[in-house]
Order: C-alpha cells, then structure tokens, then sequence
C-alpha cells in the first residue's frame, strides 16, 4: 500500500508542476513586469543614514553619516567634530605621538597625547605650536599625563557619541583644572618668552 500511495503522492507532484508552465513568457529573460527591487548604498543619501549595510545593521549601529563630512559621524550637531578631527588627524601624524585626543570647550582646546617618547615636555611643545598654528585664537592645552589623558579620552568618546558638551562640561572643568595643577598649562608657558621681548 506504502509504495502505491508514494507513487500517486509523486505522480500528482509531477502533474501539478507541468501546469505551473502554462505562461509561454514565464522564461522571456527580458521581461520587465517585476517590481525593481531596492538596494541599500550610499549614494543619495538625503537624511544621512549609512545604507551600505542595510537597515537592520544601521539601527543596530546608529551610524549616521554624511557623505562629504569627515569621520564625525556622532557628534552632537552643535560641536564642532571637524574641527576636533582635524587636529586629532594633524597630532595623530607628529612624530613621537601614538595617539590624540581632543576636546573642544567654548574657546580652549585640549589635547591630550598618548606617547612612549621619554621626553615628554618636548613632545608637548612640539603639539603646542602645531596645533597653536590650526586655532591661532584659541587658548590651547596640550598634557602627556597618563591619568589626565585616559580622562580626555573618555569626554571625547562620549563627545564623538553624541554627548552634548554640556552633558560633559564637569569633566572638561575637571580635565581643566588638572592640566592646570599638574602643570602643563602649556598656553601661559610658551607666551612668556613671547611676551617679555616685546
């Protein structure tokens, strides 16, 4: 009985798969009748999401982009994440510097600098006066000390996540502060001998 109801179950398979090729077009290649189908990219992009991954990966990793902006894709609209870029990109190419930070408050620049070079005094004049060429009018302060520098780290990789700056500004204060006690308040150093030959 087993083998004769396999048989018809097959034979019934087989006739209803003929009739499904009752379309003459179903295997025209140049047929245009199906709906174009989307696919995710990045060209286009008016709201600035990253499609290159599809939607799912893009919630997942709420990484918005613009296509013309440089890698601070999370800043806070109102932080100046090209600017803090920039100079993270310029310190970052110094010799003796491993790794920068930056943070941006009102008119200070910090940076803070990862580096296995002994001196480390002559590695935070060297990133005084380059990063001092970038933002002529800003106060800069530039620190080598490990503690101080793990802090910056973490303000700004809460400011590259979205973080407001005042959301933060009692760290900065802190950072600020610590620079200053710490002594490498490079800013008052390097202007005095400036400032005494005129």
């Amino acid at each position: 009985m087993k083998p004769i109801l396999s048989g018809l179950t097959v034979l019934t398979l087989a006739a209803g798969l003929v009739g499904c090729n009752t379309n003459k077009g179903a295997l025209d290649r140049n047929d245009n009748d199906v709906r174009p189908i989307g696919y995710y990219n990045k060209q286009g992009d008016r709201d600035g999401m990253d499609r290159s991954k599809g939607p799912v990966t893009d919630m997942m990793d709420n990484n918005r982009t613009d296509n013309n902006a440089p890698r601070n894709v999370g800043y806070d609209q109102n932080y100046d994440g090209a600017l803090a870029e920039k100079i993270r990109d310029r310190v970052n190419r110094m010799n003796n510097v491993d790794d920068a930070h930056v943070i941006l408050n009102d008119n200070n620049v910090i940076v803070g600098i990862d580096t296995s070079e002994n001196n480390k005094k002559a590695v935070d004049h060297r990133v005084y006066r380059e990063v001092k060429k970038l933002v002529p009018n800003r106060d800069v302060r530039v620190t080598t000390d490990d503690n101080i520098v793990n802090r910056i780290k973490n303000v700004d990789n809460n400011l590259q996540n979205g973080k407001t700056t005042r959301e933060v500004s009692s760290d900065v204060k802190g950072i600020m502060s610590d620079i200053g006690k710490a002594g490498t308040d490079l800013g008052n150093a390097v202007k005095r001998p400036f400032q005494n030959n005129r």
